[in-house]
């Protein structure tokens, strides 16, 4: 049997109540939205009257940025690096009427009639944001100077109701004229330019006052790229990234358009006056930046700056190092780069001479304590280094690493080794001794008169891809090897890899470091007028070992021999000296790269000018200052002991040796390979390999603020 149906006014009364209960929950949702629609406005009422009697200082006007102060690792001033935001305040009367309405009309067409927030303005981009159409601002040049100089950019809207309060304020107490004035003078303008006196002078290359055909000098035949110049500064302003007219000139142009037609419909220009200014075409852009103060180390300076931009950019705000006041002390030993640049200039005194380049590094820290080239027209700012941007083959600067991966392999320095005058390599590659004749030599001995025939095919032997891994694990930063024969590269690569002074510094480094690598650094310590320290780089950094202490050693012992009697004689110092010539064929690139146990100096000598500028095959080096041929150990290496002699002799007294660095714990990377088979002439007692399952105890350094010391004993 079927339920009998309900009543007819069982279900009415259902009905009822259901409605009953939903218009209760309406009434109460209604109530709490009243409620807070009232604590809001309550709450935003008294904020308001709280910013609107708060002080506020309207004579404040921001300073010009400071210059970022570089000091040596003693503490002494070196370089300046010039503020990005660099601004140049000017008067009222020295911006010309044409760029005032320019701004106004792209910016804020009713400036002069609203007091400080124009609710109409306001509320139109309220209605193209809710309604979908091109987003559009409503602030108003009042807001926007508040913005960049009391309150800041943060998008909330406590900062906005803020803005807007400060903005109806700062319109009671300034006039129209000033408020403009101070605008101008503060907004960027793209390019590190702030206000429109810099960026006049960095995109046009002339004052603004040059931007008035009534201005001293400017005839009234201008007032068309007047108008032009005037209306592309405007443009900028609301994205400088986006409508930059150095890299952006398409949309730049577009940008000048728009500001002509505000202007038109502004009534402040004629369609034809509009018209003459865009048939120019865009203004030229010549992007004049202001010149930093000479020094004496302008490529380190550049190093520094680079570094600088990637730590504040990658951990504090970048508008933190834009504004400038920062003091950094650098890694740089001012001495030292004063030897260096002195030693370039007294082996290579005339313009004809070859380009050279000179990094020096502690081994013991990886810290960069000179930079320096000597270049046909000398060096421009963030232009390329010839110490850190060059690629030029190593010649056999590669061989120490070579031996390395040799005597980790099993081989041993006293294994003997047939070295003829003449041999082939691999397919097609032909290999000469620099010396006639035939003989037998060691691996050592191989070394220290470098032997190529002995020296490259050990290489191919022990793997070259192997050589290249260990030699950029090292710092060596091997770079465009695009020559692959059979998957392996070429076998020319055994007598020279491509690489720069800095990183040969560095990797030699390691060798002398008892094979524990540490990276290259430029800054020990930034601080801020106002924040104190800033970044820290002064506490000890943890080296990484790539090999095996008693190989870095062998070699090291070996490099010692190189300088003592080998080819790099003309390096001798009153001190052990580990170091390693470096000569490529036809004379085109010679090095020389010694160490110390607290310094290693990298020199490079060739025509590089013409091998990049003009695609030329590098010329030969011969004749140069009565060198009839230049290999490494002969001006590379006088350079190597002409800075040494140079730094000892602006040190007063000569100082002692420094202590021996205290052993810490360092990261192991090292991880043998499967060798090769065992050569023929392998020693009875090969070189065991060091276990990598744990780390090791390696001497490391903390980053020293103490000059860099001539050791009286070996490293």
């Amino acid at each position: 049997m079927t339920a009998p149906a309900q009543a007819p006014h069982a279900v009415v009364k259902a009905v009822a109540e259901r409605r009953s209960r939903s218009a209760r929950l309406r009434r109460r949702r209604r109530q709490a939205v009243l409620w807070l629609v009232l604590a809001v406005l309550a709450g935003s009422i008294t904020f308001a009257a709280g910013l609107l009697a708060a002080p506020v200082d309207y004579s404040f006007q921001p300073q010009a940025p400071q210059a970022v102060l570089l000091l040596d690792s003693h503490g002494r001033p070196f370089a300046t690096i010039r503020s990005p935001q660099n601004e140049e305040p000017v008067s009222t009367s020295q911006i010309p009427q044409v760029v005032k309405d320019a701004f106004v009309a792209a910016e804020d067409e009713r400036f002069f009639a609203h007091k400080g927030v124009d609710p109409l303005a306001a509320v139109r981009a309220l209605w193209r944001d809710v309604s979908g159409a091109k987003l559009q601002g409503g602030s108003t040049i009042t807001q926007q100077y508040v913005k960049n100089v009391y309150t800041g950019d943060q998008r909330t809207a406590l900062r906005k109701l803020r803005e807007a309060s400060l903005a109806v304020r700062l319109e009671q107490h300034l006039s129209k004229e000033e408020i403009l004035t101070r605008y101008l003078n503060t907004l960027y303008l793209g390019n590190g330019t702030a206000g429109v006196q810099a960026a006049s002078r960095f995109y046009f290359g002339v004052p603004v006052t040059q931007l008035d055909c009534r201005a001293p000098g400017v005839g009234c035949h201008d007032q068309s790229l007047a108008l032009s110049r005037a209306a592309t500064l405007a443009g900028i302003g609301p994205a400088p990234s986006v409508w930059n007219p150095v890299h952006a000139p398409k949309l730049a142009r577009a940008r000048e358009l728009y500001v002509l037609n505000r202007m038109i419909a502004n009534h402040l220009i004629t369609p034809q006056q509009a018209s003459d200014a865009y048939a120019g075409g865009l203004p030229t852009i010549v992007a004049q930046s202001e010149p930093d103060a000479p020094t004496i180390a302008p490529e380190f300076r550049d190093l520094v700056e680079e570094r600088l931009q990637q730590v504040f950019a990658t951990n504090y705000d970048s508008e933190m190092f834009d504004s400038g006041g920062v003091k950094v002390t650098t890694t740089l030993d001012l001495d030292l780069q004063k030897a260096v640049t002195q030693a370039l200039h007294q082996v290579l005194p005339s313009a004809h001479d070859p380009e050279a380049a000179v990094a020096a590094v502690d081994p013991r820290t990886g810290d960069i304590r000179a930079v320096a080239e000597k270049k046909d027209g000398g060096y421009r700012k963030l232009t390329f280094d010839l110490a850190t941007d060059a690629s030029r083959s190593s010649g056999s600067t590669i061989k120490p690493f070579t031996l390395a991966e040799a005597l980790i392999r099993g081989h041993s320095l006293d294994e003997p080794a047939y070295a003829p005058e003449c041999l082939n390599v691999g397919v097609g590659y032909h290999v000469c001794n620099a010396e006639k004749g035939s003989s037998y030599q060691t691996l050592r001995t191989a070394l220290v008169q470098s032997i190529n025939t002995v020296y490259a095919p050990l290489g191919v032997k022990v793997g070259l891809q192997r050589v290249v891994n260990l030699a950029n694990a090292a710092g060596m930063k091997i770079k465009d090897i695009n020559c692959y024969a059979q998957g392996n590269p070429c076998p020319s690569f055994s007598l020279g890899m491509p690489t720069n002074t800095l990183a040969e510094a560095v990797g030699y480094s390691t060798l002398v470091n008892h094979g524990v690598h540490h990276a290259a650094n430029s800054v020990l310590d930034v601080k801020s007028g106002d924040d104190g320290d800033i970044f820290d780089n002064t506490a000890p950094r943890l080296g990484e070992r790539v090999m095996p202490r008693k190989v870095a050693d062998e070699v090291a012992s070996v490099m010692r021999d190189v300088v003592t009697s080998g080819t790099g004689t003309a390096a001798q110092q009153p001190f052990p000296v580990a170091g390693k010539t470096g000569t490529t064929d036809d004379f085109t690139n010679a090095w020389f790269t010694g160490c110390s146990s607290t310094l290693c100096i990298s020199v490079w000598m060739g025509y590089n000018k013409q091998y990049l500028d003009r695609g030329k095959v590098p010329h030969s080096m011969k004749g140069v200052e009565g060198t009839s041929e230049v290999f490494g150990g002969t001006l590379p290496a006088q350079i190597f002991a002409k800075i040494f002699s140079n730094y000892r002799a602006l040190q007063k007294p000569t100082p002692k040796a420094s202590p021996s660095p205290t052993p810490t714990q360092v990261h192991y990377s090292y991880r043998p390979q499967p060798s090769h088979s065992p050569t023929p002439h392998r020693s009875s007692s090969p070189h065991p390999s060091r276990s990598p399952s744990a780390p090791v105890s390696s001497p490391t350094a903390q980053p020293s603020t103490t000059p860099t010391l001539l050791p009286t004993s070996p490293p």
